[in-house]
């Protein structure tokens, strides 16, 4: 879980502009 937590967190970086890093985080906690 902490591989996709840390993946998650690189997306909120590259992402956060757009809103997306909010699906990518959520499915990194459900995964």
């Amino acid at each position: 879980s902490l591989g996709s937590a840390e993946e998650a967190g690189a997306a909120v970086a590259a992402e956060s502009s757009t809103g997306t890093w909010t699906t990518v985080w959520t499915d990194g906690l459900t995964s």
